[in-house]
């Protein structure tokens, strides 16, 4: 079983929902669940990463280059979107691969955007 940490890209068949069913589609994600659970748990919970672009100025999603420094420490092959309002918690042993990582600084972004995402800050 893969042992991931919390800002780990990792590579899997993530769940999404359509037309009323679930299906799975192998794109990248980051694990943004704790390492106090990563390291007990057998499920992890991962935010989606996608091309798509559309929405990116939300506040719940975060923009990042595949030629900027955060994306290829990440091994993004794309230009992406981290995408904190699509989560999902996965079975470890559906995460094929660790593609990289990004850094704490990032991750702090990142944490802006899940806390808008979840209603965890008030408005602005």
């Amino acid at each position: 079983m893969i042992e991931v940490r919390r800002g780990d890209v990792v590579l899997v068949a993530f769940p999404f929902v359509s037309e009323s069913q679930v299906q799975r589609k192998r794109r990248p994600a980051l694990v943004v669940q704790s390492d106090r659970y990563n390291r007990r748990r057998a499920a992890v919970i991962i935010a989606a990463i996608t091309s798509s672009r559309a929405h990116q100025e939300l506040p719940s999603k975060v923009a990042v280059a595949k030629d900027s420094p955060e994306g290829l420490s990440a091994g993004l092959k794309l230009d992406s979107v981290v995408d904190c309002q699509t989560l999902a918690t996965v079975p470890r042993e559906e995460i094929v691969r660790r593609l990289g990582r990004f850094s704490p600084e990032f991750m702090r972004i990142v944490d802006r955007a899940l806390e808008d995402a979840l209603g965890l800050t008030p408005p602005t």
